[in-house]
């Protein structure tokens, strides 16, 4: 197991103390020898206990990230964006949580249990840089891999259902204010915050992001471009809406898809119980230590690592239809628990070995 220096930018956002939690466990392919946590200068100082050990938040500078192993950016584009290419030019493995490279033709999007083989040394030596696809993403893909590859997948429509936690801090302080002026004033005034163009509390808004020119919200265009590139499926169908909706953590999606061979919904079911991260839950998968019954809600994926799956049923609407609930927490595997699992495969490939002898 190799010991590595792990540093996390954007330490003190919701994502980066997911990952900074996280990463007091050890992983098959590493754990940590040191960390070092990386935030704005107004946090600078700040410490937090590591596994026994006092870390101080440092603002970011290029001479101390060169001393890692490993980093995992979990800020704004603009910062990955200027500091990845100098920390790549040196071989330091980043794995870039915000959109800076997801789109570049020589940076893999990766989830590792859909794509993982595009984390080789061979492939990424050049610009050791990974992009962590976006935190909805990230668990369809998982299921379409699951399906795509048993009945060769035609189409995809998905709807989001997201919770302010992906808006970060200031989106979870905006519902929480939001819902205490509510109980205190019983004034449900739909205005405007910093953070949405709606009132959040009590209500749901179909924009996440900007609106595009042809009608896409940026977060919807995300999904659909993401979704082809870790598939491979340039051309592949998919539709998709995004909504906001007044939850703190955890994101549902309502998939329907059609596929060139005949489903069951039985069949669905085994392959997707057999692929690595996705748990369906049904009326035969239920366990003492955590009934979710026949579906699972955001609350209830809150704090844990897999993709769940529920309400599978055919539909007649296409001639090989299914349609599905996906849950995931939008902090852990939708962001900081994928972009870890990435540090671990490339430990466990030897493609940090290999940078470090570069």
């Amino acid at each position: 197991m190799l010991e590595l220096t792990i540093g996390i930018v954007g330490a003190t956002g919701v994502v980066g103390q997911t990952a900074f939690d996280i990463l007091a466990d050890d992983f098959s392919g590493f754990k940590v020898k040191k960390l070092k946590m990386y935030a704005s200068r107004s946090s600078a100082g700040k410490v937090f206990n590591f596994r026994n050990t006092k870390v101080t938040i440092e603002e970011i500078h290029l001479d101390s990230m060169l001393e890692c192993d490993a980093l995992l950016f979990a800020t704004d584009a603009a910062i990955s964006q200027e500091y990845i290419p100098k920390l790549a030019e040196k071989g330091i493995l980043c794995i870039d949580k915000s959109s800076a490279f997801r789109a570049h033709p020589d940076v893999p999007l990766v989830v590792p249990e859909v794509n993982g083989h595009t984390l080789s040394y061979e492939k990424i030596a050049k610009f050791p840089v990974i992009a962590s696809p976006n935190c909805c993403t990230i668990p369809l893909v998982m299921v379409l891999k699951a399906l795509d590859e048993e009945f060769s997948l035609k189409r995809a429509i998905v709807s989001t259902y997201q919770s302010v936690s992906g808006a970060g801090k200031p989106g979870v302080e905006t519902l929480t204010e939001e819902s205490q002026s509510f109980f205190v004033n019983q004034d449900l005034t739909c205005g405007k915050s910093d953070v949405f163009p709606k009132s959040i509390a009590f209500n749901v808004m179909p924009f996440v992001a900007g609106i595009l020119e042809n009608g896409d919200t940026d977060e919807e265009a995300k999904i659909i471009a993401e979704t082809r590139k870790i598939l491979e499926k340039t051309n592949l169908p998919l539709a998709a809406t995004s909504v906001r909706v007044p939850t703190f953590v955890g994101h549902g999606e309502s998939v329907t898809l059609e596929f060139k061979n005949k489903v069951t919904t039985k069949h669905v079911k085994e392959i997707l119980a057999k692929f690595a991260g996705l748990r369906v839950i049904d009326e035969s998968s239920k366990l003492e230590e955590d009934d979710f019954e026949l579906f699972v809600t955001p609350r209830e994926a809150h704090g844990k690592d897999e993709v769940y799956v529920s309400r599978i049923r055919t539909t007649d609407v296409f001639e090989n239809g299914l349609s599905l609930w996906i849950v995931s927490d939008n902090l852990r595997k939708g962001a900081a628990l994928n972009a870890i699992q990435v540090i671990n495969h490339c430990a466990l490939n030897g493609t940090i070995i290999s940078l470090k002898r570069k």
